[in-house]
């Protein structure tokens, strides 16, 4: 699957993430002009670590405008960092974009069941009486397939001058 980067994180003027190089020794983010970023906290509503810097290093920068529009830099790192950009990068490969095209026809599929058969919400209760309505609605929607590819095609009309 995709990751859900921010919109404001891909049209930033600002260095991303990336351009920042990790210390796992001491904990810390170096910045591209060489100054470090320590620990700052854990946002548990964001899954996320935060490094900061400080007015006394970012504000005699060269790169501060570049890096920057505040006093100092905060740097936001998600939990998950490496798995997100393992799937950024597969998110760029033919198998992706294959995957993706397959994924569309099974959501076709259950979108038809949510939005026209009237599956949004189930009327029974209990799994035996949900797979018993379920398979219903998924033989409505076979039949309406099946009727759409055995009936004939229409004649097709030749325009004559």
């Amino acid at each position: 699957m995709r990751t859900r980067d921010s919109i404001h994180r891909k049209r930033s003027p600002f260095f991303g993430p990336e351009r920042f190089t990790y210390e796992p020794e001491h904990d810390r983010y170096l910045c591209p002009a060489g100054q470090p970023l320590n620990y700052g906290g854990q946002s548990h509503r964001n899954h996320a670590w935060t490094y900061i810097g400080t007015r006394k290093r970012c504000s005699p920068c060269a790169l501060r405008p570049q890096c920057t529009s505040a006093a100092f830099r905060c740097l936001v790192i998600h939990q998950h960092e490496p798995a997100r950009q393992r799937a950024r990068k597969l998110a760029n490969t033919p198998e992706f974009a294959k995957a993706q095209r397959q994924r569309k026809k099974v959501e076709a599929l259950f979108a038809e069941l949510k939005n026209q058969i009237g599956l949004r919400r189930l009327r029974l209760r209990r799994l035996k009486f949900v797979r018993e309505q379920f398979f219903l609605a998924a033989a409505a929607q076979n039949i309406k397939r099946l009727v759409r590819f055995l009936s004939p095609p229409p004649a097709s009309q030749v325009l004559t001058t």
